[in-house]
């Protein structure tokens, strides 16, 4: 009864492994550029001809030197070809000496052992050390992602590589203690669940990767702007949805609006690709002088967003300083002709306790319209609004309306004369 169960377990895990490699081919075919899935097709089909290999033998069985050999070298094959794989998604290099190396070595020390005489359980110890090492790169190769960039389908594939991983280092602390034998039979049937488990883990976590990166890369497309390669509108909504708080309040930012003076004269001067160069130009140097967690946008036509995390109005106006500087002390080089250009900023102060960036948006508009009829190439600043306070006589006091009236526009920075 126990060979006829261990025999229906074997055909389940070869049946199991070649219904994976006909999706991982099918998915290939679909996807071509993907060609990790061509590698992980590779890793089943060896554990698939070695579990062909072993299809008839209890676990009891010891291998010969030359049989042993090419089995655990398929084994191994099937290991480091995983690791080639997750190297390959992560678009990391791959160094072949090192993936032939982890192949081969189970195999070769396994063959080599028995030809001269090592006791099995000293064989069986080396050839799961080998295995070990490719499954604890496996592992490290999931986790040397940053947490932050790291997919929530990753943790299946890790789960099924730590499994294999423990049962290996247990059966070779067991081995050397000699609490079991190599190849058990009773052992067999739970041997074969165990991996049949582990490996479902594995190929199903596979794919979900995968689907999960390319949902990411269809988040990503619809919520950056082609052009620049910046967030566009929708995806800086998304972006403050995540920076707010529990209560969903819209966190205390700065907003700065910025438009690049003149740029219709660009594209009539120049042409539309000309002017195309300078927007992608100009988003670079906005982004070299933001701060890591500043959200940049395109808002649309030459007007660009900018949301300065955790800042208040005097570190606004020095990144807005800054970004003019950036812009307007160096020509734009577009079709060997040096192009002057310069831009107008309005900053919007940040006001504790607004539920929705739209205020803010409003007041930067307002400040950049000031920044562009006052004369271009220069930033203005408008404040939080003011609430009114009444005197006795319950019309506002002439403090509130002079206060409501200097910070409507607090600041007017003009670095330079604005060129025709």
């Amino acid at each position: 009864m126990t060979t006829l169960d261990y025999d229906t377990l074997q055909v389940a895990s070869i049946c199991s492994r070649l219904a994976f490699v006909g999706v991982f081919l099918v998915t290939l075919l679909r996807h071509p550029g993907e060609t990790c899935f061509a590698v992980w097709a590779a890793a089943l089909g060896c554990s698939l001809v070695a579990s062909l290999m072993m299809q008839g033998d209890l676990a009891s069985v010891s291998l010969s030197a030359h049989r042993g050999a090419f089995v655990y070298t398929l084994y191994g094959a099937s290991l480091a070809l995983s690791w080639a794989g997750l190297r390959l998604f992560y678009e990391r290099p791959v160094i072949g000496g090192r993936i032939l190396a982890l192949a081969v070595a189970p195999g070769l020390f396994y063959g080599l052992l028995v030809t001269f005489g090592m006791p099995m359980t000293g064989s069986m110890s080396a050839v799961f050390v080998c295995i070990a090492l490719s499954t604890g790169l496996c592992i490290l190769e999931i986790l040397r992602t940053p947490a932050s960039a790291r997919l929530w389908t990753q943790y299946i594939v890790l789960l099924g590589f730590s499994g294999y991983f423990l049962v290996f280092l247990l059966a070779i602390a067991a081995m050397q203690l000699g609490e079991i034998r190599p190849n058990p039979t009773e052992s067999g049937i739970h041997a074969l669940l165990f991996d049949q488990s582990c490996g479902v883990f594995l190929q199903v976590g596979y794919l979900a990767m995968m689907s999960e990166r390319a949902q990411l890369k269809l988040q990503r497309l619809a919520e950056t702007d082609p052009l620049t390669g910046l967030a566009n509108r929708r995806g800086l909504f998304s972006t403050m949805a995540r920076m707010s708080g529990p209560d969903r309040a819209f966190p205390r930012c700065a907003v700065l609006l910025t438009d690049i003076d003149h740029f219709k004269s660009v594209n009539d001067t120049h042409g539309h690709e000309a002017g195309d160069r300078v927007l992608v130009e100009f988003a670079q140097r906005l982004r070299a002088v933001m701060r890591r967690n500043d959200v940049v946008a395109r808002w649309g036509g030459e007007e660009f967003l900018i949301v300065l995390d955790a800042a208040d109005a005097p570190d606004a106006v020095g990144v807005a300083e800054r970004l003019l500087g950036a812009v307007s002390g160096q020509p734009f080089t577009i079709d060997g002709l040096a192009l002057k250009i310069t831009a107008s900023v309005g900053v919007s102060a940040p006001a504790a306790g607004e539920l929705r960036i739209d205020d803010a948006l409003a007041r930067a508009d307002s400040a950049l319209y000031a920044a562009k009829t006052g004369g271009r190439n220069r930033v203005c600043l408008t404040g939080p609004p003011v609430a009114p306070v009444s005197d006795e006589t319950g019309s506002p006091n002439t403090a509130t309306r002079l206060g409501a009236a200097v910070q409507a526009i607090q600041a007017g920075i003009q670095p330079q004369p604005d060129p025709a």
